[in-house]
């Protein structure tokens, strides 16, 4: 199992993307709202940043959203990473956004179900 990571500026994709999961094999996914460190060190209004914000344009101000979805390996997660690109496009271009996965090695509260169940991780008392 994996953990699907995506931080995009593009909002405005984020509900055709996650209606979508279900249709290659992904049953849910968590959205959070963030904002970057240009945003942050802005917000505080520091001499540094104002210096920052005048020498270079670099300083990224825009919210973003943040993607986390559990997702089988294999096809699962090659079919959702082309349906990423399909919705955001390249991620390899400029302000398209990151897109990355991480091994997961344990979980617990997943719900119950052949396509969520991590491989040595059952016990024997499936209640506790």
């Amino acid at each position: 199992m994996y953990l699907l990571v995506i931080i995009t500026r593009q909002e405005d994709k984020t509900y055709d993307f996650l209606k979508l999961l279900p249709t290659v094999g992904v049953r849910g996914a968590t959205v959070i709202e963030g904002r970057g460190m240009g945003r942050i060190l802005r917000d505080r209004e520091t001499i540094f940043t104002s210096i920052e914000q005048i020498l270079s344009a670099s300083i990224d101000l825009t919210d973003n959203v943040v993607i986390l979805s559990l997702v089988q390996g294999g096809e699962v997660l090659t079919s959702v990473r082309r349906l990423a690109r399909q919705v955001f496009g390249d991620f390899a271009r400029p302000n398209t956004g990151v897109l990355f996965v991480l091994p997961v090695a344990d979980a617990e509260g997943l719900a119950t179900g052949p396509d969520l169940t991590l491989p040595g991780t059952a016990h024997k008392d499936a209640n506790v």
